[in-house]
């Protein structure tokens, strides 16, 4: 490549081969960053979704667990424990989860 490709012709103006070269350039990253928006913005959305469903699957289980504490039964309990071994079960899958797509994401921003 030779040194006056930067250099302003007789008139004044950027040759347009430079021109169209940054053009595509910046419109690319342009769309890249804005791919790299939705993909974050879905992600976000598929793990709020999950806590959501959870919570809403969970929630007449916490509630009878909640009820039977309060009327005098103790943690030690069949109903209150397989509820807390189920929530922390389920806590631990959706770590897992969560740190799976954390690593597959960082292994796309390498490439």
């Amino acid at each position: 490549m030779s040194g006056d490709v930067f250099q302003p012709d007789l008139r004044g103006h950027i040759k347009p081969d430079v021109l169209l070269r940054t053009r595509r350039s910046v419109m690319e990253a342009a769309h890249l960053m804005q791919a790299k928006r939705a993909r974050q913005r879905r992600h976000v959305g598929i793990a709020l979704l999950v806590v959501v469903g959870l919570l809403v699957l969970f929630a007449p289980a916490l509630w009878s667990a909640a009820a039977d504490v309060v009327t005098g039964e103790t943690f030690l309990d069949m109903p209150v424990v397989m509820l807390a071994l189920s929530l922390v079960f389920l806590s631990a899958l959706f770590a897992v989860v969560l740190m799976q797509l954390k690593a597959r994401k960082r292994g796309a921003n390498d490439e």
